[in-house]
């Protein structure tokens, strides 16, 4: 595959500015676009790169489970990436060339660790993924001890927002996801909440994020009646049984329906979940609200039960948006996955074609396969890269090495397929409908 003449100028003033070393420091949870970039090629003496050979990148995704078609599409994601990659690095009379080695994790914490460990006695030093924070988690001691880079770009977690480790996140934590949600839920007439959520690392830090800003803003989060269940489960007719019991008890105090919400955070088992709550006729008579984990879940559109429940009670899933940068590539990251699995990707996969761009041109930059060396320029390169070409947008890297900022975007299903209905403005804690 080709890369533009155009691309290939960027990167090579992003290459000429990273070397010449533009300073980084931590923006802001929200920041508009920088006022001033160096656009300007200095002529100044670069140290060639000492990378040969084949270079090895983990992929360490969920390919089936809970969360198994964002990993297929953060793998065409990566994949295009790693082309283009590949065919810039030859165009400039590099010796060595990217290759990424996926390993399926299912979403399971406990693999996700086993598939990092097998790959590592390998070799491998720089991972992308695990997706979940769960993942993340597990993963961290080992990979902090063994100086090993990963990328978990579809986690969340504002309990992995750590400075000085060896996880990096392009997505944003979820104390800017709890806000779009309280937001969301508040502005469709709801003032009174009960949460249910997977217990897990993400599933609590999102419930805690988001029950925080609600109340922050004039809501109520019913405490006691908040639904937790174990991860792997796929059938709910007890949580479902205790929604109802729930919402009754509240319109027995006194509380209208159309101010009783349920805030989900869920993934793909958000089908099963909504197909047993559909049994209890007053459990369609309130407004549910989704979450990233749930936007764009193909299962909310080829479950009839499930589809039709989330229409009736406007369920809407936040999930952050990916912007477009000067030289915008999400629409062909966005095609090429259309083409390659016919359907909408989610907004992780732009993060995982991102990631395996600045990851490469960091790699070229130091010389070097040193986890260490990368996460001096790493940041310096999210910039610039991201400014240019970034397929999710421009943002920067905070002092924890997540996203720096983000707004997010508003997704539902309808008959035939999930549309987005408008979007969540972090600056200004405003929300744009378009549907």
């Amino acid at each position: 595959m080709a890369v533009s003449r155009s691309i290939l100028g960027v990167i090579a003033i992003v290459c000429i500015i990273v070397g010449f070393g533009i300073g980084f420091a931590a923006r802001p949870v929200i920041a508009p676009p920088p006022k001033e970039v160096v656009e300007k090629v200095v002529e100044v003496p670069v140290e060639p790169a000492e990378l040969e050979g084949t270079i090895y990148v983990g992929a360490i995704i969920p390919l089936t489970g809970i969360w198994g078609y964002a990993g297929e599409n953060s793998k065409v994601a990566m994949e295009l990436a790693k082309e283009e990659l590949n065919e810039w690095l030859k165009m400039r009379g590099r010796k060595w060339e990217m290759e990424i080695i996926y390993e399926d994790t299912a979403s399971d914490p406990k693999t996700a660790l086993e598939k990092m460990k097998t790959l590592h006695g390998r070799g491998i030093k720089f991972f992308i993924g695990p997706m979940t924070s769960g993942e993340a988690k597990e993963c961290k001691e080992y990979a902090d001890a063994n100086h090993i880079f990963y990328n978990a770009h579809g986690s969340t977690s504002p309990a992995l927002s750590i400075p000085g480790d060896y996880l990096y996140r392009y997505a944003p934590d979820d104390t800017i996801q709890g806000p779009a949600i309280a937001r969301l839920t508040y502005e469709q007439g709801v003032r009174h909440v009960i949460q249910v959520y997977i217990k897990n690392a993400w599933g609590e830090g999102l419930a805690r994020a988001t029950a925080e800003a609600f109340e922050k803003i004039g809501g109520k989060v019913h405490s006691e009646f908040e639904i937790t269940y174990s991860e792997g489960a796929t059938d709910f007719p007890t949580e479902a049984a205790k929604l109802k019991d729930a919402v009754e008890a509240l319109v027995a105090k006194g509380i209208p329906l159309e101010e009783i919400g349920i805030q989900t955070m869920s993934y793909e088992e958000i089908g099963p979940l909504m197909e047993d709550a559909a049994e209890y006729d007053i459990l369609w008579k309130v407004t549910w609200v989704g979450s990233d984990a749930s936007a764009l879940a193909p299962i909310l559109i080829e479950h009839p039960v499930a589809n039709e429940f989330a229409r009736a009670t406007n369920f809407i899933c936040t999930v952050f948006a990916p912007g477009t940068a000067r030289y915008p590539r999400m629409e062909q990251v966005k095609k090429y996955i259309e083409e390659e699995l016919g359907r909408t990707p989610d907004p992780y996969a732009y993060l995982a074609y991102d990631a395996v761009w600045t990851l490469g041109i960091a790699l070229d930059i130091v010389g070097e396969y040193d986890p260490d060396k990368v996460i001096e320029v790493l940041p310096r390169v999210v910039k610039i890269w991201s400014y240019y070409n970034g397929a999710s947008g421009y943002f920067e890297l905070n002092e924890n090495g997540d996203r720096a900022w983000a707004d997010y975007a508003l997704w539902a299903p309808a008959e035939e397929e999930w549309v987005r209905v408008g979007t969540w403005v972090g600056a200004t804690d405003t929300i744009e409908w378009t549907k």
